[in-house]
């Protein structure tokens, strides 16, 4: 189950590390997604061809801390439900 490991902060983002970079083949990580403040970063699982998540990118300039949090968490929970089904 995905959950945040660690924040970043860049001088742009904030940014929820959700898996350790190794867990992913080098180079694979990359933009999956963008919606409004929200970048979702994933890559391809060493060994394998699956896709995942690497980590949640927020715009500073656009949302606070406690903002980008917030959106995680929730985002997070999308995730996990869409885990569910089969």
């Amino acid at each position: 189950m995905l959950r945040v490991i660690e924040w970043k902060r860049t001088t742009t983002q904030y940014v929820a590390i959700l898996q350790v970079a190794d867990r992913f083949e080098p180079n694979s990580i990359r933009e999956l997604e963008r919606r409004g403040a929200e970048t979702i970063l994933g890559g391809t699982l060493r060994g394998t061809t699956q896709t995942d998540w690497y980590a949640l990118a927020y715009d500073r300039r656009e949302l606070e801390f406690e903002e980008a949090r917030e959106m995680a968490r929730n985002t997070l929970e999308r995730y996990r439900e869409q885990q569910r089904r089969p």
